[in-house]
This record gives C-alpha cells, sequence and structure tokens, in this order.
C-alpha cells in the first residue's frame, strides 16, 4: 500500500525526520497507524468500562480504598 502526505503534513513530516525522530516518511506514518489504534483501543475500553458501570457491575470505592488499605496493612507488617 502507498499513500501521498498531503503537503499541510510534509513539512511537518520532514522536520520530525530532520530532527532525528523518526528514520524516514514511512517510520512517521507507521507511528501515526499505532497511534490512531491506541486511541481507538482506549476508547473501547473505556467505553467497556461505562458499559459495565450501566449495567452495575462497577466496584464501589469504598470497597477499593478498604482493600487498599488492608493490602498496605499487610506490607507495613511483613516490613516490621
Amino acid at each position: 500500500m502507498s499513500t501521498d502526505i498531503p503537503n499541510d503534513y510534509g513539512n511537518q513530516v520532514q522536520q520530525l525526520i530532520a530532527q532525528g525522530k523518526f528514520q524516514d516518511e514511512q517510520a512517521v506514518v507507521n507511528e501515526g497507524i499505532r497511534l490512531v489504534i491506541a486511541r481507538e483501543t482506549l476508547h473501547a475500553d473505556i467505553q467497556a468500562g461505562i458499559d459495565e458501570l450501566d449495567r452495575g457491575e462497577g466496584i464501589d470505592a469504598d470497597e477499593v480504598y478498604a482493600e487498599a488499605r488492608r493490602r498496605i496493612k499487610a506490607i507495613e507488617e511483613r516490613q516490621s
């Protein structure tokens, strides 16, 4: 697959290469694709969490804090 880089982005791409941040145009494109995929994955994970909360599957904050306190106490006791 090949693609053309619009002039609006071409200068920025060349700057990134000149600064040594990327080896070539393909590396810039690859990073852009990686970032889009990461963003889409993050959005999907957030939506899954929202859906769980909507179904009442969330964890109560008090339970989370209580568990954290138990773990901290256990660590402190082991270190004593």
